[in-house]
């Protein structure tokens, strides 16, 4: 595919697991309380579809790390954000099987949203590489964006009276 190289499709794979583990967790959070098999058999296909696009956004995310540009600031920050990333989905792996051994466990649960809030953690540090280190903008996009904005920035006093 050449209209879209294989490390462009991090951006697009990377929603699916957060938001599939994020609920994942948050269902099976209230299948305990609950004690209810209908939350805990929905978490199930989301903890499935997560792990499934968590294994997506991860090789695309190893295949990004190796040819984005990006500066000596913003590779430090995709270190840690690959590391927690891995941190929380292998905190994540952990509790699917934990909560599989054992139905309706507290335990489970609690360690699912220590790694449900690394994933949060770690989704912001990725918007945070796009937003503040323009990590995966070219150098040639970068300035032509410049040029056309002829340096000119929006301040917070701009058009407000004296």
């Amino acid at each position: 595919m050449t209209w879209l190289p294989m490390h462009s499709w991090h951006p697009v794979v990377v929603h699916l697991p957060l938001v599939g583990l994020l609920f994942a967790v948050l269902f099976d959070l209230v299948a305990v309380q609950r004690r209810s098999t209908r939350w805990r058999d929905a978490a199930t296909a989301l903890w499935w579809i997560g792990f499934l696009g968590a294994a997506a956004a991860i090789a695309t995310g190893l295949i990004a790390y190796n040819r984005v540009e990006h500066s000596e600031l913003g590779h430090e920050e995709m270190v840690l954000h690959r590391n927690l990333v891995l941190a929380a989905v292998g905190v994540l792996l952990i509790t699917a099987i934990w909560r599989w051994r054992r139905p309706y466990s507290r335990g489970a649960a609690l360690l699912g949203l220590i790694g449900a809030l690394g994933l949060a953690g770690a989704g912001y540090l990725g918007g945070d590489l796009v937003y503040r280190h323009a990590i995966g903008i070219s150098t040639e996009t970068l300035e032509q964006v410049a040029h056309e904005r002829g340096a000119h920035a929006h301040s917070t006093t701009e058009g407000r009276a004296p």
